[in-house]
């Protein structure tokens, strides 16, 4: 058998150059190249979940020691000033008694109304007002301007929301009914003025008024029935025990408020200093609500006066649930 002789040329003599990129496939060649790490760059190493380390995020009890150490500065800081100033108000405060504070600004209020009214006369004098224009005006006026002053600042809202919590049973009644008539006398010197500007004579005005005066003698009629059965129906005093319950439960259920608005889990991360301080502050606003303590809480009746109170004692009752450790209670109760 003859062995043919090798070949003079390679077996790719006359093929075309191959490619010189090592990688053929398109999605490699045309995506993102990652560039390879520098000698001296820095390699993360992977670390597992609760192996700790340097990067192990901080626990909860340095986390909210970091957020207080700022807040305890500002507290140093500040108290003393806030303290200086608090006093000078309390000491303004008392030299000036409710009744002659309520009876400056009872004159401030007349002689502002009485400004408003001489310049309305000014204005409806040069329009052609007559003088029976102007009586007629004037009575309608003091039909519909409130004869008491009452501020509508924060000072007014907090006399206001005070009044309403250490007012009694029978002050309710009293002013309830008072404020009943008054806009009964102006929704009915409002009706004057409409139909006697429609035309309606003296003659029908008197039987009209005759009417009713007959339905306000039976509407009295009706009321004073009802007061009797309310007060037939009136439970007898309580003693300590029931008072004692009485301001638990309020407690209570003023401490889930502070916790349903958050007030007691920030506050919690501070201790039971925090929560003294709170309830203090909060403890000192109820008292000043309730006439300086003259007013118990479990004699506090009816739903507006009691709404106002659990209202006003969320800061000491998320003060005393933070300082006696019973935040945790209320986090079992699941209300959110």
């Amino acid at each position: 058998m003859t062995i043919p002789p090798p070949p003079t040329e390679p077996p790719t003599a006359g093929m075309p150059a191959p490619d010189p990129e090592p990688v053929v496939e398109w999605w490699r060649k045309d995506g993102p190249r990652i560039p390879a790490p520098a000698s001296d760059a820095t390699v993360h190493t992977p670390v597992p979940v609760g192996a700790g380390g340097p990067a192990a995020p901080a626990s909860m009890e340095e986390t909210a020691a970091a957020f207080w150490a700022p807040v305890g500065r500002i507290l140093a800081e500040q108290v003393p000033a806030m303290a200086a100033q608090i006093g000078q108000q309390v000491t303004q405060l008392m030299t000036e008694t409710e009744a002659q504070r309520s009876a400056r600004e009872q004159v401030e209020y007349e002689a502002r109304i009485k400004a408003e009214r001489a310049e309305r006369d000014a204005l409806f004098a040069a329009a052609g007002e007559t003088s029976e224009q102007q009586t007629e005006r004037h009575r309608v006026e003091d039909a519909l301007t409130p004869a008491h002053y009452r501020r509508d600042d924060l000072v007014g809202m907090v006399d206001l929301l005070a009044s309403r919590i250490n007012e009694t049973p029978e002050e309710r009644a009293a002013r309830l009914e008072t404020e009943r008539e008054l806009d009964k006398r102006r929704r009915r010197a409002e009706e004057d003025r409409v139909l006697a500007a429609a035309g309606e004579t003296p003659e029908q005005r008197t039987k009209r008024h005759h009417r009713q005066q007959l339905a306000d003698k039976r509407e009295a009629a009706t009321r004073a029935r009802r007061k009797r059965r309310r007060a037939a129906r009136t439970a007898g005093p309580s003693d300590r025990v029931l008072r004692f319950r009485r301001w638990c439960v309020l407690t209570a259920i003023s401490a889930v408020g502070g916790y349903a608005t958050g007030l007691v889990q920030i506050t919690t991360p501070g201790g039971p200093y925090v929560g003294v301080l709170l309830a203090l502050f909060g403890w000192a606003f109820d008292l000043h609500l309730r006439d300086r303590g003259r007013l118990r809480v479990s004699e506090v009746r009816g739903a507006g006066p009691l709404f106002f109170l659990v209202l006003a004692r969320i800061p000491v009752a998320s003060g005393i649930a933070v300082a006696t450790g019973a935040a945790p209670l209320l986090s079992a109760l699941h209300i959110y």
